[in-house]
């Protein structure tokens, strides 16, 4: 065990000698879990959290790792947001409603690396991500049924809803739009932290996987729609009184993403410089005339 263990040890510390800083550009795609944490929904019986994974088709990176850590950057096409079901007074499933956000995401990361083997580099990653929403919309969709609006959110003055004793009736709605895309802020800030693996399996290509969980740092609506929904002005709720579109409470966005692709891979070496010595300067021979002899 002793000598085998020797040998590993050996190995690694030849490879971390022969480390060389790596250059790399290339194509991923994957998908990601993502998660909002909105605490008026989760106070609003109507509506209860389901699990769902969105896809991210394609998207381009670029990075550089030294002996120790790197850094790679990774914009992409990033689609967020969870689904809820819809609820009736007594349990049942009758519709959903669609969180949608489309950002165009360019995540900053610097790679810490757990190794510095030639051909495999195992790093730990922590990222800022910047997102440009693209597009963005909350729909709902439900068949003909009887909610329980909570106090303070409006009940639509359209035709078909109606106020009862222990909830509202409402008739069948498809993608109608609750949030409109011009109620989210513009631009949002994710921090990630994770792993990634490079795999290098020719001097010239390379193989990546990387997992991350992200955090939102701001609320994904811009202030003025969350000013409407703390302070109630539109059609009255159940009791009589102004409301506003949902139960307010803060709302975060994170998701958990996994991503793999295919690297092209230029490799820098330290080029040697021979030292140049001063040159010895010649040895000049003076040259020596012979004596005349005397007569």
């Amino acid at each position: 065990m002793r000598i085998l263990a020797y040998s590993v040890f050996v190995i690694l510390i030849s490879h971390q000698v022969n480390a060389q800083n790596i250059e790399s550009f290339g194509v991923f795609g994957g998908f990601n879990i993502p998660v909002t944490l909105d605490k008026g929904l989760e106070r609003d019986t109507r509506y209860e959290a389901r699990f769902q994974i969105r896809g991210t088709p394609i998207g381009f990176h670029y990075g550089y790792d030294r002996p120790g850590f790197g850094w790679v950057i990774s914009p992409s096409l990033l689609t967020l947001g969870q689904n809820y079901t819809i609820k009736n007074t007594t349990g049942g499933d009758v519709g959903t409603r669609d969180i949608t956000l489309k950002y165009l995401s360019v995540p900053i990361a610097l790679k810490f690396h757990v190794n510095d083997l030639s051909f495999f580099r195992l790093s730990m990653v922590a990222a800022l991500d910047i997102c440009y929403l693209m597009d963005g919309k909350e729909t709902i969709t439900h068949e003909a049924a009887k909610l329980k609006f909570p106090a303070g959110v409006s009940v639509p003055t359209d035709p078909g809803y109606q106020i009862a004793y222990d909830g509202v009736f409402v008739p069948a709605v498809t993608n109608q739009v609750q949030v409109a895309k011009d109620k989210f802020s513009t631009v949002q800030l994710f921090g990630g932290v994770g792993i990634r693996a490079d795999l290098d399996f020719s001097e010239n290509w390379s193989a990546m996987i990387d997992g991350r969980a992200n955090f939102g740092i701001f609320d994904s609506r811009n202030a003025a729609y969350i000013n409407t929904l703390t302070f109630p002005t539109g059609p009255n709720d159940i009791n009589g009184k102004p409301g506003s579109p949902d139960v307010y409470g803060q709302r975060r966005d994170m998701f958990l993403s996994f991503t793999m692709g295919i690297s092209r891979i230029i490799q820098t070496k330290t080029k040697f410089k021979a030292k140049q010595s001063t040159p010895v300067p010649k040895m000049q021979l003076k040259t020596v005339k012979p004596r005349k002899r005397k007569k």
